[in-house]
């Protein structure tokens, strides 16, 4: 039964707090705290001590159970309460304040729950039972369904014909809906506990590493440090929350989508600029550099009606490059007097691409008026121009500020680090902190909302959310916090997958069948590149190129497989299936969603409600041939798979609008009453 009634209540029974549904069926659950904290002006070098407090002193605040939990760390408070709504189902909020500065690795709250067989959903957004362990962060989903057990049984099977050996399942299940608020929620199994986590602040959620050091050259030794805390709560900041709602019954799930307008996956390009110069930007843009010719517009990402996130220097052509790279040197037959041969002179003065030094340094970007044009052209197309560092070289703060003024003009709101081994301002460097290399406050002074992390996958499978690896976080987009005292909390951060490699492999990466597969895992790819690879054919790096020496001299072309990839691209985003946005689009996208509110009604109804005006905002329901009404309205999209329905629509801010289902014959479906009777474990297991 699904209303509210006299008989269904939250109370404290023992030490637990005990809910009931209205035919009387018990769920009691023990509420625990685990923080691993530190307070003090300094980061604690490593992980605090975890230490777990029970919550056992429950007062009644009206029709509340409430707790007050103090670890005595630094004036911390976290505050529970578990209350009862007008809707029939419970609710708990759960609020962390601190008196003072306090550097936090962990703060979670902590559900023992009786044993139960569970369903969770996964990263393609199907339901799956749950093994030993999941963990859902970001906006994958945390809906979590208990089945729990009843008692022994003579047959030692369950109701489903799936419980543990000597039990039976209860007549009731009780599904329990995260909100996206938190850094996650971990479900796992303990010996017979059944262990709902759900973590307001994981470091493990929210990854940041930085070198130790900023060396001279970028071959020198160099060592990658993880910070095991961030400075999150004091009395100037805003408190930490999270919030639940718990059901009975065993709702369908409504699963909110990562990407708008129906999209199954989402593929972006976060392209770096050291092999960037005018002349290939020309090719990357139109498909080829010759931009008198009539084909110039027609291939390259212009043509595809593709978007980047494209990163550039401010100033770039200083220092002077030296006559030869290193490794061209060492590759190449010298000529007479040891001078390089006519063959790279002859390219580099041919195709408009001097040599750089090993900063990257000696090809103009922004201090070339030919990629200024470009670079206002493309971003007036939808392109995101970003600052790869404000130039190749090691910059000061006065630098990085007249940078920052520059990229204005593009409206910049990413970051990405150029070279952060050697470069001590980048934010994976130094930057992170106050002082002479710190950039936090210079990002935040600009509106930054994005940076990358640093983190690159190796080239290998696409989708960078891992779905097989549903017992772990796998950041992907996150908030990184405050990294250290005193500087902003805004940013989040990025991670990739290295793409510079041959480019055959590059190809077989991006391959259909790839991409296939991210459509089907409902996945997520940013691809760190170089698209403008163009190597000298002495280089040993000239397997990575991918752009070609055209049918003219001087002009260069993309590779044909280059152009065909674009070209499949577009294909798969007028078909509605991919969703090519910049990284500043996506995070957009990803951070307004996650304040969605999803709420389940009595009457089988669900309610939508946004904080801001959403275009396109996607669901997905996990059963097939299902008609979906918004407020009575057909969605403004609908798309019907073999095992899901997904639906659209575009929310406005503040207002909620009602979601109902039937049937393909017209019957109710009830969000928390399936219509076929049978319960969605006994669904997955089929």
């Amino acid at each position: 039964m699904l209303g509210g009634s006299a008989h269904a209540e939250v109370r404290q029974q023992g030490e637990a707090v005990t809910v009931s549904d209205t035919a009387g069926t018990e769920l009691p659950i023990l509420v625990r705290v685990r923080v691993a904290a530190d307070a003090g002006a300094e980061a604690p070098p490593a992980m605090p001590l975890l230490r777990v407090f029970p919550a056992t002193q429950w007062r009644r605040e009206g029709e509340a159970l409430v707790n007050d939990v103090t670890p005595g760390i630094a004036g911390l408070q976290i505050k529970l309460r578990w209350q009862q709504t007008a809707e029939g189902h419970y609710e708990m909020h759960a609020e962390a304040r601190s008196a003072a500065p306090l550097w936090l690795g962990q703060l979670t709250i902590e559900l023992e729950l009786p044993e139960s067989n569970a369903l969770v959903g996964g990263r393609d957004l199907a339901t799956r039972p749950l093994t030993r362990s999941a963990a859902a962060s970001q906006l994958d989903p945390k809906w979590l369904t208990l089945y729990p057990y009843s008692g022994p049984t003579s047959s030692g099977r369950g109701a489903e014909g799936g419980g543990r050996r000597g039990h039976s399942e209860a007549p009731t299940a009780w599904t329990l809906v995260v909100e996206d608020e938190l850094d996650g929620l971990r479900a796992l199994r303990e010996g017979p506990r059944l262990l709902a986590r759900l973590d307001l602040f994981s470091t493990e959620a929210r990854p940041f590493s930085r070198f130790t050091a900023c060396t001279d050259n970028w071959r020198a030794p160099n060592h990658r440090q993880s910070l095991p805390v961030r400075q999150m709560l004091g009395p100037e900041e805003e408190p930490l929350r999270a919030g639940l709602a718990l059901h009975s019954g065993a709702a369908v799930p409504l699963f909110k989508a990562r990407y708008p307008d129906g999209r199954q996956a989402a593929l972006v390009i976060t392209d770096h600029a050291d092999q960037t110069a005018s002349v290939t930007l020309r090719a990357l843009i139109g498909g080829t550099s010759d931009t008198a010719s009539s084909q110039w517009g027609r291939g390259g990402l212009l043509g595809a009606k593709l978007n980047i996130t494209k990163a550039l220097w401010a100033t770039s052509g200083e220092p002077a490059p030296p006559p030869l790279l290193q490794h061209e040197a060492s590759s190449a037959k010298p000529g007479k007097g040891g001078r390089a041969p006519r063959s790279i002179q002859t390219f580099r003065s041919r195709y408009g691409r001097p040599q750089v030094d090993s900063t990257g340094g000696g090809r103009p970007q922004l201090d070339d008026p030919d990629v200024v044009d470009m670079a206002e052209r493309m971003t007036r197309q939808g392109w995101e121009i970003v600052p790869h560092s404000a130039t190749p070289l090691r910059d000061d703060r006065e630098r990085t500020a007249s940078a920052l003024e520059i990229f204005a003009r593009f409206h910049s709101r990413t970051w990405i680090d150029h070279q952060p081994y050697t470069n001590c301002e980048a934010l994976v460097n130094q930057g992170y902190q106050n002082g002479p290399f710190g950039i936090v406050d210079l990002l935040h002074k600009f509106g930054y909302s994005y940076a990358w992390s640093g983190l690159d996958v190796p080239a290998g499978t696409l989708n960078l959310l891992s779905p097989r690896r549903l017992d772990r976080y796998t950041p992907v987009l996150w908030p990184a916090g405050r990294l250290a005292a005193g500087t902003p909390g805004g940013l989040w951060l990025f991670s990739t997958m290295m793409m510079y490699v041959d480019s055959n492999r590059f190809f077989a990466t991006y391959s259909k069948r790839a991409i296939d597969q991210l459509e089907r895992e409902r996945g997520l790819h940013i691809g760190h590149t170089y698209l403008e690879a163009f190597h000298p054919p002495t280089s040993p790096l000239r397997g990575r190129n991918l752009m070609l020496p055209g049918r003219h001299s001087g002009e260069i072309v993309l590779n044909p497989r280059l152009q065909q990839l674009f070209s499949d691209l577009a294909v798969r985003v007028d078909r509605g299936s991919l969703w090519v946005p910049t990284l500043g689009q996506l995070g957009d996208y990803f951070r307004a969603m996650s304040a969605v509110a999803v709420r389940l009604q009595p009457d089988g109804s669900a309610t939508l409600r946004a904080s801001q005006a959403l275009t396109g905002a996607t669901f997905v329901v996990p059963r097939r041939g299902l008609k979906v009404l918004i407020d009575g309205q057909p969605p403004k999209g609908l798309r019907a798979g073999r095992k899901e329905t997904t639906f659209w629509v575009d929310l406005p801010e503040g207002r909620e609008v009602r979601v109902t289902l039937t049937d393909a014959s017209g019957s109710p479906v009830h969000f928390l009453r399936p219509s076929d009777g049978k319960s969605l474990l006994a669904q997955a297991r089929r």
